[in-house]
């Protein structure tokens, strides 16, 4: 009698082929594990190196921005010339007003000098303010823009990932509640450990680029 059942040679021959990929994919899958548990400790992520840096006390004690300040000072000093040449002006018209009689052709004449006069005075007083207000945004700008790219030279020399501005240190104005709730929102630092500071180091290298570049 004839029987259709698969020997089971047959049988373990068939299921070796079905399972096959799958006996390869796991033996692939251990050999990718084992590789990374044994990979070298080297290859390993370093943490990044960190500093922080008080913009304030940098501000201030910079050499450069000493010179810019003093740049700032005469500029406003010579503008300041300006407006008081302007208020000699007004002064001297105004005193001539006595000279012209009353309702007369020149006392007239005088007032109109005088009014054009005081409105040119106005013009100067306001540009002289725009000017010098232009002239310290500058020194800022210019000042923070090297302080910039003096911190990027600095981290690089010095293997730092960043440079942090530590803003926990300056004092808060408590001028009112909103105001200082204001104040307490823009900060991200609560605490910054001193050894991280790297304000001191920043100052010297400046400083010492500053100096030469003056041909100290």
């Amino acid at each position: 009698m004839t029987t259709n059942q698969p020997t089971h040679s047959g049988e373990r021959s068939r299921l070796s082929r079905l399972f096959r990929p799958e006996i390869l994919l796991v033996a692939l899958f251990a050999t990718i594990t084992v590789a990374a548990v044994m990979r070298p400790a080297s290859n390993a992520v370093e943490p990044a190196r960190l500093g922080t840096v008080d913009l304030e006390k940098t501000f201030n004690s910079l050499n450069r921005y000493t010179a810019e300040q003093a740049t700032v000072k005469a500029v406003g000093e010579n503008l300041e010339k300006q407006v008081k040449a302007a208020e000699s002006t007004v002064r001297e018209l105004q005193s001539e007003l006595d000279n012209f009689k009353d309702g007369s052709k020149e006392q007239a004449d005088a007032i109109a000098k005088l009014q054009a006069s005081v409105g040119e005075l106005r013009a100067v007083q306001q540009f002289v303010s725009a000017k010098l207000e232009m002239e310290k945004a500058r020194a800022l700008r210019d000042t923070y823009l090297a302080i910039k790219d003096a911190v990027r030279r600095f981290a690089e020399k010095e293997g730092y990932d960043y440079i942090l501005l530590d803003d926990s240190l300056p004092e808060m104005d408590p001028a009112n509640a909103q105001k200082t709730m204001a104040q307490i929102s823009a900060r991200r630092f609560l605490y910054s450990s001193p050894k991280r500071d790297v304000t001191a180091q920043l100052l010297g290298m400046m400083n010492n680029e500053w100096k030469e570049k003056l041909g100290g």
